[in-house]
């Protein structure tokens, strides 16, 4: 058997017009801009429903007033949201995929309460309206956001429970003091928050309950909790506080906590705190020893407590509570450094330390 083989005939070329080219070409970017548009976008008509969102916190005649007073927020405003006052935005493409990441608005005269509709601002990092006059309570909405890195809603008017959750693995600052948050601290160990946050600062509000250890271990990444002026009960959970190998400012003052100071808040090679307050509530027995360990400490105040004992003379220092002493010279004779912390037995001060004085009729204190 034999083959012959014969040459194959060239395809014909036909040359596209230029002008098809082009409506070709654009039509296929189109198409890519409309599909990025759809999966990238907050929803399809996003950058309204984010002017929606946003003018949500406009309420009643007192917003209206206050809106005026803005630039931008209100919706006959020719400015994008993206320049709106305290706005903050992802710039895309387009004025239509822009996403708001910041609203950053303290202390800016703002009346009204949390809307929801600030759940659909999924971009959301910062929400920031320390100082306004911000009733009700902090809506699901807002704690199910899961960009959001910075939540400061400090000394307004909320009430309502705290919640228990925020679904944001990148939530670094949570700052909620100086309202009136009622429920427990945090007891959900599983929170996506606890592993991310930084600071957490709720002091002067409502809260009941007691501190939660197994919630407290996830907190790895923890350097302040203010916990001051609650009314928390229960003991000091000391391992799984002195388990925080970033933990230095820790605030328990003025609440109902009961039992001893517990020693292993201060683990050896974690013990990073420079401010331990504990003072006013009911804690009993003796200062531990193992709080020599905290060589950064500057603040530490234990006074209206039931301790009793006296302190070990390496915890007390000139750099320990150095306010209570400015007005002191160096070498004064009445200088006791341990009477920044606490008056010793047989003496008594009006708040417990320094100046302390002989108490009246014996040596009993």
């Amino acid at each position: 058997d034999s083959f012959t083989c014969y040459p194959t005939a060239p395809t014909p070329y036909h040359p596209v017009p230029l002008s098809l080219s082009i409506c070709l070409w654009q039509m296929a970017i189109n198409n890519i801009m409309s599909h990025w548009s759809r999966s990238n976008s907050e929803n399809p008509t996003a950058q309204v429903t984010a002017k929606e969102a946003l003018l949500s916190l406009v309420q009643g005649t007192e917003g209206k007033a206050w809106s005026a007073s803005q630039s931008g927020w209100s919706s006959g405003s020719p400015l994008s949201v993206c320049q709106w006052e305290g706005i903050t935005c992802k710039i895309g493409f387009n004025d239509s995929l822009s996403k708001v990441t910041s609203i950053r608005l303290p202390n800016a005269g703002l009346s009204g309460t949390i809307p929801t509709e600030l759940g659909q601002l999924t971009y959301l990092e910062e929400f920031n309206l320390k100082g306004n006059l911000i009733r009700g309570s902090i809506p699901s909405e807002l704690a199910n956001l899961k960009q959001l890195n910075h939540l400061d809603l400090s000394d307004c008017l909320l009430t309502g429970t705290l919640p228990n959750r925020f679904e944001s693995s990148t939530l670094s600052m949570l700052l909620l003091n100086e309202n009136g948050l009622s429920g427990h601290f945090f007891n959900d160990e599983t929170s996506p928050h606890l592993t991310s946050i930084q600071e957490i600062r709720l002091e002067n509000n409502l809260l009941t309950g007691t501190i939660h250890s197994p919630t407290i271990l996830q907190m790895g990444n923890l350097n302040t909790l203010s916990l001051s002026q609650n009314e928390i009960s229960g003991v000091i959970p000391g391992y799984a506080l002195g388990s925080l190998s970033n933990l230095e400012y820790l605030y328990l003052d003025s609440n109902n906590l009961v039992g001893p100071l517990p020693a292993n808040l201060a683990q050896a090679g974690k013990s990073k705190i420079k401010e331990l307050w504990v003072q006013s509530n009911a804690l009993s027995g003796t200062v531990p020893a193992t709080y020599e360990r905290f060589d950064k400490l500057t603040d530490f105040f234990i006074d209206d407590n039931r301790l009793t004992g006296a302190l070990t003379p390496n915890l007390c220092g000139p750099e320990i509570n150095a306010d209570f002493f400015n007005l002191i010279p160096d070498d004064a004779e009445e200088k006791n450094y341990c009477d920044h912390i606490a008056c010793p037995a047989g003496s008594v001060g009006a708040e417990g330390v320094y100046p302390c004085s002989s108490c009246v009729g014996g040596d009993a204190a």
